[in-house]
């Protein structure tokens, strides 16, 4: 198996959905994709983050006048059907299916045409990128995608390359399903991308909590609850 990586970075008001994950940093959304035919795909989309933007992004995708699928200058023209399969005040799934598209281009209208079918794409929403990480049996015509993405983004787009190699693992992990409060949540991403994490350590628990503004013993208790909460999830337990 094969895989194909890149993101897609969006000025703010390039798109109305990715401008609420640009407002709150701390909304991230893990995403599978797949081609149903040439001219349709389905999404489902697992968001976690603030009640104030789970709400925004829920009401951008069940407005109909609202189409950001197409990443080209041209709005796809699609027959829509959106539905919340599961929500809370911190987390919402939602599934999408677009059929009948014309005009623009989605990245899952692109990728259709040139890859094989029965790819997987697998994304990951946060701030102001859209990465993609796509699973595929061959990547003879992967040239022509990239052709075609970067170099007919619209306006306020970028294209940025990740790496084309064999498949490394899933990636999308079996925590996927275990949902953490928000303060838990925005502890574990800095902890994370600040190298609290790494071996050894980049980052000092009492550094870590002036960077967030947050008492010292807030942040390990945050972050306590928070790893409790994954391996409990991790190994089927109820706490």
């Amino acid at each position: 198996m094969r895989e194909f990586t890149f993101d897609i970075v969006y000025e703010e008001g390039a798109d109305p959905v990715m401008d609420v994950f640009i407002e709150y940093p701390t909304l991230v959304a893990e995403a599978l994709h797949g081609c149903a035919s040439a001219d349709s795909f389905w999404r489902v989309e697992r968001l976690t983050g603030p009640t104030a933007a789970l709400d925004a992004v829920e009401r951008l995708r069940l407005d109909e006048t609202v189409r950001s699928e197409s990443v080209t200058e041209t709005d796809c023209s699609a027959t829509r059907y959106h539905d919340v399969l599961d929500g809370s005040d911190d987390e919402r799934v939602i599934y999408t299916h677009a059929e009948g598209i014309e005009k623009g281009e989605s990245v899952e209208t692109l990728a259709g045409r040139y890859l094989p079918s029965g790819s997987l794409y697998c994304t990951v929403r946060r701030e102001a990128r859209h990465g993609w990480r796509i699973f595929m049996q061959s990547d003879e015509k992967v040239g022509l995608l990239y052709d075609a993405l970067s170099a007919n983004l619209r306006s306020g787009l970028t294209f940025r390359m990740g790496h084309l190699g064999e498949a490394e693992g899933w990636g999308h992990d079996s925590l996927g399903s275990v949902a953490l409060p928000p303060d838990q949540r925005r502890a574990m991403r800095a902890a994370l991308d600040h190298g609290y994490y790494k071996t050894p350590r980049q980052i000092t628990l009492d550094e870590l909590a002036k960077r967030l503004d947050v008492p010292r013993s807030t942040l390990s208790y945050r972050l306590r609850q928070a790893e409790e909460r994954l391996v409990t999830g991790y190994l089927g337990e109820t706490s």
